[in-house]
Parts: structure tokens; sequence; C-alpha cells
């Protein structure tokens, strides 16, 4: 199989491949805690995804290596955990566009694998859309595990996920299973602040309604976990991956049909 990482290419290999004008990927996640059982680096899920969509993609598709850090503020009173701020994340991911376009290439998408990442990320491709009249493309992999894929791989669309717990424990088992610490497995905590309903860190629910707290994660849960991460499995983790990927080459193959300059 010809090389899709555009680490593993010598730059003569990657004039060639440069030539298809293929899409390409930037994949980014972010080094966060996700409870006591599943590795920090999640960046490397993103990463993996990325070198899979692009083979899978028979030569539509590059991809760089990824961005490590993200925005997890609301992660940093955990051991280990490694934040940058959204600014700093904005120039990083506007130098490299830079790069990719000045290669000659149009068709640039970023592969997200941390939420946090997504409003810096929309920040920077407006600006680009602005400045070189070019449009970008974020996919976020983890938004594709549907109700149908839920209900295949746990019994039930609605299964307990959430940080800390599925889908991340399950990718972990599934790609890096010798860094899952399946006998430090904890119970997740019911997402609340003060007795009050929580989504996200950000979102607190008074009689109903949103009101907007902007919270840390050890105030939500003190052990990082929302969630039963014992819901994981490597299967379960291999199941997600097929999917991910699959749909991950269907969107690489219509954003290439795409003009991004028009």
């Amino acid at each position: 199989m010809s090389k899709v990482e555009l680490s593993r290419m010598t730059w003569k290999e990657t004039e060639v491949a440069l030539r298809g004008n293929p899409v390409i990927l930037l994949p980014m996640g972010s080094f966060e805690q996700h409870g006591p059982t599943a590795p920090m680096g999640d960046y490397r899920y993103a990463d993996e995804l990325a070198r899979r969509i692009a083979e899978g993609s028979r030569g539509n598709a590059l991809s760089l290596p990824a961005i490590p850090w993200g925005n997890s503020e609301y992660f940093k009173s955990f051991p280990g955990t490694l934040s940058i701020r959204p600014d700093t994340l904005r120039a990083v991911v506007a130098d490299l566009a830079e790069c990719v376009f000045d290669h000659g290439c149009d068709h640039l998408m970023f592969v997200c694998g941390h939420a946090g990442n997504m409003p810096p990320l929309e920040e920077v491709g407006r600006d680009i859309r602005r400045r070189r009249g070019v449009r970008v493309a974020t996919v976020s992999p983890l938004a594709w595990i549907t109700p149908e894929l839920r209900a295949e791989v746990y019994g039930s669309e609605h299964p307990n996920t959430g940080h800390g717990s599925e889908p991340m424990q399950s990718l972990g088992m599934y790609l890096f299973p010798e860094d899952v610490r399946s006998d430090l497995i904890e119970p997740g905590n019911a997402p609340k602040w003060r007795g009050e309903r929580v989504q996200g860190t950000s979102t607190v629910f008074v009689d109903g309604q949103p009101v907007h707290m902007y919270l840390n994660y050890e105030e939500i849960t003190p052990n990082g976990v929302l969630g039963d991460p014992r819901l994981g499995s490597a299967e379960a983790g291999r199941r997600i991956v097929e999917h991910l990927v699959a749909v991950g080459v269907r969107m690489v193959d219509w954003f290439r049909g795409q003009d991004t300059k028009g």
C-alpha cells in the first residue's frame, strides 16, 4: 500500500502525492484525563483514525501528524493534563494551514477528536476563508456514533456513557490495549453541581433552564468519570473504529469533490 502519512514520506514522494490535490487530514485531540483507566493521550485516537481514513480513501487523502495538545483548561486539576490556550491552538493550526495551501493544496480537513477544540477551529476556518478564499472542513468522528451503532455495540440506544468511560475506554482497549488499566475501573458519577444537573462543563440546569457557569471537571466528578467504563471492550472498540473509518472515507470522498474556492 502506498504511504498515506506525510511523516513517513520523503519530499520527493510528497511532491508526487500532492500533484493529485488530495484531501489533507490534520488530526488533533488533547492530552487530558479519561478516568483512572484510559490513557491520557487521546490525540492518538484521532491520529489513528486519520491514518485509516487516508488508507481507505485509496489515494484521495494524506494524513499529517496529529497536534497532540488541545484546549483542556477544565481538566487541569488532574495530574498530567497538558492544555494550550485557544489563541495558541488557533495560531498553530493557522500556521500549518498556510503551509498546506503554499504547497498547492486546497482541500484541508481537520479531524477533531476533542470538543474543546471546535470553537477555535471554527474561528480559524472562517479566517482562512476571509483571507485565502478557501473553505476548510472540520469533522468530529465521535459525533458519528449514532443511536443505531450504540444499540448494536452496547445493546441500547442510550447506554450509560460519558467522559472517562465510553467510548474512549473501548477505543483504548482496541487500539492501545497495553495502556489501558481495567484493574483501576471506578464507577462514574452523576453529572451534577451543587445538586443541579450539568451538561458538559459549562451548562447548569436550574428549574430546567440552562445557566452557563464554566465549571472545572473535578467540580462535576472528582474521579473524572461519567458513565460506566465497565461497558468497554476491545470488540466494541473495533466495531466503533470500523464505523468511524467508513464514515470518514465517505466524508473525504465528498469533500474532495467540492470546489473549495467557490
